[in-house]
């Protein structure tokens, strides 16, 4: 204690210090002050799946309440392809979200669901 209190040492304390809570204070406005966290529901379908029981998923479980089904990316990308169902599920409710994933899981094709949160 005597080391952080010496005259000749109050300087550096003093940034040290200084430094500490600003940091921590930008922290806490960054997270609040951003734009809330995107959270998508990700149907992840088995390596059979046709592109018909792709389509058939996405005509069975549209959106539930405020899970949102996203919709169709128009690129070609190899992930758009890979997992072509979205849903977004930031402002759902537990029974929207249990909703989706009930419908999702009893079509065939489907080999589970994920939840993603991006953007903290």
């Amino acid at each position: 204690m005597r080391y952080l209190v010496d005259p000749r040492r109050r300087t550096a304390v003093v940034a040290i210090a200084l430094a500490a809570v600003g940091l921590i204070v930008f922290g806490i406005y960054a997270t609040l002050s951003g734009p809330p966290p995107k959270q998508e529901a990700v149907v992840y379908f088995t390596p059979e799946a046709t592109a018909a029981q792709k389509e058939a998923v996405r005509a069975a479980c549209p959106s539930v309440g405020r899970a949102i089904q996203e919709p169709k990316d128009r690129n070609n990308l190899a992930v758009s392809r890979a997992y072509p169902l979205r849903y977004d599920v930031a402002k759902a409710s537990t029974a929207d979200r249990a909703a989706v994933y009930r419908c999702v899981h009893d079509q065939p094709g489907v080999m589970g669901m994920s939840q993603e949160t991006q953007g903290q």
